[in-house]
């Protein structure tokens, strides 16, 4: 049955020969353009594919292709500085309307018929040790995927990964990156073996494909440490002092451990469904409880920017919620052509007042002093300071429609 499945699971992963064409057509006009406009500046670079079209791994549907605009080693490893300056230069003479983005060495993006092309300059170096920037690693990862013979397999887990809601190494979302799903895949041999694995791993798991270190120890005492305080450790084959896993959350790592338990145990087609939740769903999901449920129209902008926008909004409801008392049974957002955001909440309203604890009995006499002076009606419960206050807001409902003004969002009732 499994093998079945995976068969039909590979086919909607799978790129047409239609899309694969188009695909083809594109890479080829652009490095036609590029290599054009290059000759005419007197700069000894060329473009070649990168991501995951360089990859063969792309899923159907494409709408971003990635560029490298590589750099002759010997004529610019001392102006890599100017690498950024030099690749604006060319792409301006094609495209009046680019767009140049922050990064270790900024890079470019301009649409092109339907597509998101980016462009990242790079040294063409053969060895890490050659690297001027940590950009220039990037096309020794494409390589290393490119020879690998599990393709399909990281489609599979790229769209189970994205069906799960855990693909995205972008600070909102905090999940498992393209180039994750890549090295993993390869290291366990197929999709299925790492979901095999993924349903037994542990609270911390550490991989080191390419061993470049006898031990984990010996990795932990080289990699910096705020890039291994998450669940997984996995030193990148090319950069042994990279954990390619560096920006996957806990969250994250637990619900692809569960997503893996659950499809062994009843595999569908369904885990590599992409869902998008509807109100009625959201509303359905709350079943006894109280739901409450928030609007706004995406911003338009760069998707981890604006990512990063919805996901504090989200986070600042939460802390307002928590902050009046209201205990958040689940919650959750999602973020498409429009923004949703819900809590889940018991049926039953807060009491009136609260027990607001002071100082104990113990206390020094001047904290109970301050604290008395504070709450004219202060007295001893317990061995502790105590006064009763009246709550703000004793209904979620009530608190909801102060947040709503406050955020600019829909409250939907």
């Amino acid at each position: 049955m499994m093998a079945k499945l995976l068969s039909v699971a590979k086919k909607l992963v799978s790129p047409d020969a239609k899309e694969r064409k188009r695909v083809a057509q594109i890479v080829k006009e652009i490095k036609t353009k590029f290599s054009e406009a290059a000759k005419k500046a007197n700069i000894d670079a060329k473009l070649v594919p990168g991501g995951s079209v360089a990859k063969g791994t792309w899923l159907p549907k494409l709408s971003d292709i990635d560029f490298f605009i590589v750099f002759d080693y010997e004529k610019y490893a001392e102006r890599s500085s100017e690498l950024s300056f030099l690749t604006e230069k060319v792409l301006r003479t094609i495209w009046q309307k680019i767009i140049r983005l922050k990064g270790s060495r900024d890079y470019f993006s301009v649409k092109y018929k339907g597509f998101n092309l980016e462009f990242v300059p790079v040294l063409d170096i053969s060895k890490g040790g050659e690297a001027k920037n940590i950009t220039d690693y990037s096309p020794l990862h494409v390589a290393y995927v490119k020879k690998a013979k599990c393709k399909t397999d990281i489609r599979l887990a790229k769209q189970f990964m994205k069906a799960a809601k855990v693909y995205g190494a972008e600070s909102y979302v905090g999940g498992f990156s393209g180039h994750l799903a890549d090295l993993l895949v390869i290291y366990y041999g197929s999709f299925l073996n790492l979901i095999k694995a993924a349903a037994n791993w542990p609270d911390k798991v550490f991989i080191d494909p390419a061993k470049h270190y006898k031990d984990e120890k010996e990795a932990l005492q080289s990699i910096s440490k705020e890039k291994i305080l998450g669940p997984l450790i996995l030193i990148d084959p090319i950069e042994k002092d990279r954990n390619a896993a560096a920006a996957l959350t806990f969250e994250k790592f637990d619900i692809f451990r569960k997503a893996a338990k659950e499809f062994l145990e009843r595999p569908s087609l369904d885990f590599f469904k992409i869902k998008k939740l509807s109100i009625s769903e959201i509303k359905a999901n709350a079943g006894n409880n109280k739901v409450i449920i928030f609007e706004c129209a995406t911003p338009v902008g760069k998707k981890d920017v604006v990512g990063a926008k919805i996901k504090k909004i989200f986070e600042n409801l939460r802390k307002d919620f928590t902050r009046e008392d209201f205990e958040i049974l689940d919650c959750g957002w999602e973020m498409n052509s429009k923004s949703y955001f819900w809590f889940y909440f018991p049926k039953k309203d807060l009491d009136k007042v609260k027990i607001h604890f002071g100082p104990p009995k113990s206390a020094p006499e001047e904290h109970i002093k301050k604290f008395k002076q504070k709450w004219k009606s202060a007295k001893l419960m317990e061995n502790k300071w105590t006064v009763e206050l009246k709550r703000k807001f004793i209904k979620p409902e009530d608190l909801a429609k102060l947040l709503a003004k406050k955020y600019k969002l829909k409250w939907i009732d």
